[in-house]
C-alpha cells in the first residue's frame, strides 16, 4: 500500500489526494509538504535543514534532520552547532547557507536512517510504538538546546527515536574527531 506515482500519471489533484487521503506523507520540508498539514495528516520528515526551522507545531510528526560534517576539523557538527550556523541576516541565508563556502558538507539520510523513521511512525499510528528507557531523556536533551521565540513556540514535534540513539554524540558539545566518524 504505498504508492510512487512520480514516473507515470502524476497529476495535480492527485498530489492533493493522495496528500490529503494518505495514512502519513513522507517527505522533506518543501512545498507539497504543506498538504498533508491543511488535513491533518501526519507527516515523517526527512533530510530537514536548516534544523532551526524545523516545524515543532504537531506532536503527530516526527522527523530526522541531515548531517553536517566539518571538513576541517573532520566531525560532525553538533546539534548546538547545527542551530548556530547562519549565513547572513536575511531568512532566505538563513534558509540556505551557504555550506560548502563555509567548509561543512551536507550528508543526507541513509535508507536504513529513513526506514527505522518510516517504522516508528507506522508503529506509532497502530499504536504498537514501545519506548526505549533512554528516548525520553535523549528527546528532553535535543530539545534543550532549541530556544523559544519567534519561530519556535511550544516543541511538539519529535525526532525519530532511532536516529537520536544512533547519533547522540550530536547531542554533546562537541563532537570529538574520530567518534561518530564519517563513512
Amino acid at each position: 500500500r504505498i504508492v510512487d506515482y512520480a514516473m507515470a500519471g502524476r497529476t495535480e489533484f492527485m498530489d492533493i489526494f493522495l496528500s490529503a487521503a494518505c495514512r502519513f506523507f513522507l517527505g522533506s520540508a518543501t512545498g507539497i509538504s504543506s498538504i498533508p498539514m491543511i488535513f491533518r495528516r501526519p507527516t515523517a520528515y526527512v533530510n530537514l535543514i536548516p534544523l532551526g526551522f524545523v516545524p515543532t507545531w504537531s506532536a503527530r510528526d516526527l522527523f530526522i534532520p541531515k548531517k553536517l560534517w566539518l571538513r576541517e576539523e573532520r566531525r560532525w557538527l553538533t546539534v548546538r552547532e547545527m542551530l548556530e550556523v547562519r549565513a547572513g541576516p536575511s531568512l532566505r541565508e538563513q534558509l540556505n547557507p551557504p555550506y560548502d563556502q563555509l567548509g561543512i558538507d551536507v550528508v543526507d539520510n541513509t535508507a536504513e536512517e529513513i526506514s527505522a523513521l518510516v517504522e516508528e511512525m507506522d508503529e506509532r499510528l497502530n499504536g504498537t510504538w514501545q519506548e526505549m528507557e533512554e528516548d525520553e531523556e535523549l528527546q528532553r536533551r535535543f530539545w534543550s538546546l532549541f530556544k523559544p521565540g519567534e519561530w519556535h513556540g511550544v516543541l511538539l514535534l519529535r525526532m525519530g527515536a532511532e536516529f537520536l540513539r544512533q547519533h547522540r554524540v550530536l547531542l554533546d558539545d562537541r563532537c570529538r574527531t574520530g567518534i561518530g566518524a564519517r563513512a
